[in-house]
């Protein structure tokens, strides 16, 4: 894409838009399809839903189709796709993702609440998880009760605009536990490259936000 090419950007996570409009079946198909014939280093977030309805493949098949369709991250959205986000009714898939270190990501703007997704970390502590949260300023007491609580959660951070957070954070919780993140197409890219880029922090630093982070969490999951 020429928008990436211009930000400098070569990989990264993403999803299909269909598997909201149009289901997660369909729009899981249409991901893995897309990344088939994709010539950059985009890794997909495979599209969850119980397995009550029998609608995706089991949490003991699911690892195999995900390296087979480079996914490496899979993600809810419950208001959406319509289930409850409660660990007991995800829990086959949340321990698959602990036992396979595959990331959940668990992204504000796509249906999920932060007590919701508070509540599954606090039984599911262990879990490897991406928390995206599309917030409104200032949004502190929110999100660092999360890196503070849960130590493989990684925060990505697209919608982080307070001054010099990006400092602090890595002075209180280390660069490993942040992920530069652009939500592009419904966000611009170059937002917070500015701020990774002028943060106060090592250049080592940086290179783990900018994608280390990502790339070694990408790595793990498709072993």
């Amino acid at each position: 894409d020429d928008a990436l090419d211009r930000a400098g950007v070569t990989g990264g996570l993403v999803y299909s838009l269909a598997a909201d409009m149009s289901g997660v079946v369909i729009g899981n198909r249409l991901l893995a399809e897309d990344l088939r014939t994709c010539s950059s280093d985009l890794y997909g977030v495979y599209s969850i839903v119980p397995r009550f309805t029998d609608e995706i493949p089991s949490a003991t098949d699911l690892p195999d189709v995900l390296k087979a369709s480079k996914m490496a991250a899979v993600r809810i959205a419950p208001r959406t796709h319509m289930f409850l986000a409660k660990a007991g009714i995800l829990s086959d898939y949340l321990e698959m993702a602990i036992e396979c270190r595959i990331p959940m990501v668990f992204d504000t703007s796509c249906g999920i609440e932060l007590g919701e997704i508070y509540d599954i970390m606090e039984r599911f502590p262990q879990l490897p998880a991406i928390l995206s949260y599309n917030n409104i300023w200032p949004a502190d007491r929110f999100y660092r009760p999360f890196l503070a609580q849960f130590p493989n959660l990684r925060m990505e951070l697209s919608s982080m605009i307070t001054e010099r957070d990006i400092d602090d954070l890595v002075s209180r919780f280390g660069a490993e536990r942040l992920l530069f993140g652009s939500r592009f197409p419904t966000m611009y890219i170059g937002g917070q490259q500015l701020q990774l880029k002028f943060s106060r922090i090592s250049d080592a630093d940086k290179e783990l936000i900018a994608g280390g982070n990502l790339r070694r969490m990408i790595e793990e999951a498709l072993k």
